[in-house]
């Protein structure tokens, strides 16, 4: 059965700020239904339009990851990776937390994980403040082994 402690959320959100937290990057981690994390990026210096333009055809600043298919998101697949990474690892440094795992099996209907990720990019009533610089047309965001934003 999905299950997410408290600590375990907590331990994601202190990693999230550990790993991002000079980057300017804002995270809000929320434990839904307790057995769902929440993660919303909620402000930056990463320009997201095109995710918004490319994905909802719209320039609202929200937008729902699909964490099991990062790579539709094109230059923003490297900082979605090191996310969900940190989502599924940081709960085991919680007291008596675990990694993430996955023993579903669709073709018997058994679903057994041990706790559903949903990332967000802004959310549907407080969108993402874009707080940095606008990518210009040909222009590709770059980021280093450490994933600063230059």
């Amino acid at each position: 059965m999905a299950y997410i402690k408290t600590e375990e959320v907590s331990a994601i959100r202190n990693e999230l700020k550990k790993r991002f937290g000079h980057t300017g990057l804002k995270f809000g981690v929320r434990k839904e239904h307790h057995s769902s994390v929440h993660v919303t990026i909620k402000a930056g210096p990463i320009d997201f339009s095109d995710i918004y333009k490319d994905h909802y055809g719209s320039g609202d600043h929200y937008a729902q990851i699909n964490p099991y298919h990062l790579s539709n998101y094109g230059q923003h697949q490297p900082l979605f990776e090191e996310i969900i990474k940190i989502i599924k690892t940081a709960p085991a440094l919680a007291e008596g937390g675990r990694e993430w795992f996955d023993k579903s099996d669709i073709m018997t209907d058994y679903f057994h994980t041990a706790f559903y990720i949903n990332l967000d990019v802004g959310s549907y009533d407080k969108p993402y403040v874009h707080n940095g610089w606008k990518l210009k047309p040909g222009m590709v965001l770059k980021l280093t082994p450490d994933m600063e934003v230059k």
